[in-house]
């Protein structure tokens, strides 16, 4: 049998190298095993046929709350992947994950999360309001009231969608490429750029096609561009 890379950046490196014109989106990565392949990360995502996307869940920004959660990182690994990434690619998309109202999160805890959604500003954020699974040693710990978790859930994400709209606005008077990739609302279509951004334009194309556009306009969830 045909053994299988199971090395990311190896796999990567085998696909990337197939003579088809495609673009890869890569998923979710643990924040210690990024870590773990820094360099060799940077050095693959410059390949043009990969999204400059990624995807690093944090789940809190306080490194307590991350050792009661048995994550293997710290607050300070993930920002220096984070950091590593934005320094080496002019425009890239960032998106982590935020567990709300953690067992035992005091309001101070909560606020570090707040503060390094606002640091970091990412692109997409996943916020979870956290409730218990039986049999883990979280569900044992003492819980917050429901109506804590909340409104923790509505400031994080409060927090996020001034954030998010901070970002998009860099992209405004954007021209280039988007794949088109999603049948949208009302006579348009969805594409991506090479940052993997949501583009919404006027329009039925086929998935697939490929036009040039200009942002015109964003919101915080998605740029909305006309064709060129």
């Amino acid at each position: 049998m045909e053994k299988i890379n199971t090395n990311l950046v190896a796999l990567l490196k085998e696909i990337v190298a197939i003579d088809k014109k495609f673009m890869i989106r890569i998923g979710m990565m643990n924040p210690n095993h990024a870590l773990e392949m820094l360099n060799d990360l940077i050095e693959i995502y410059k390949n043009e046929k990969i999204f400059k996307f990624i995807h690093i869940p944090v789940q809190s920004g306080n490194n307590d709350i991350l050792k009661m959660m048995k994550r293997k990182y710290t607050v300070e690994d993930f920002t220096k992947i984070v950091d590593t990434f934005r320094n080496s690619f002019d425009k890239i998309t960032i998106s982590t994950d935020i567990i709300a109202g953690f067992p035992t999160e005091t309001k101070e805890q909560f606020q570090e999360s707040v503060r390094l959604i606002d640091r970091i500003k990412p692109d997409v954020v996943n916020i979870s309001r956290y409730s218990a699974r039986p049999g883990t040693d979280a569900a044992k710990m003492e819980q917050l009231k429901g109506e804590e978790t909340k409104e923790r859930s509505r400031s994080l994400t409060q927090s996020f969608d001034w954030a998010a709209f901070r970002v998009n606005k860099t992209w405004e008077k954007w021209s280039g490429t988007i794949l088109i990739d999603e049948v949208g609302k009302n006579d348009t279509s969805v594409g991506r750029n090479f940052a993997y951004k949501p583009i919404v334009v006027k329009g039925i194309y086929k998935l697939g096609d490929e036009i040039k556009v200009k942002i015109l306009d964003v919101t915080k969830h998605y740029l909305i561009g006309v064709k060129i």
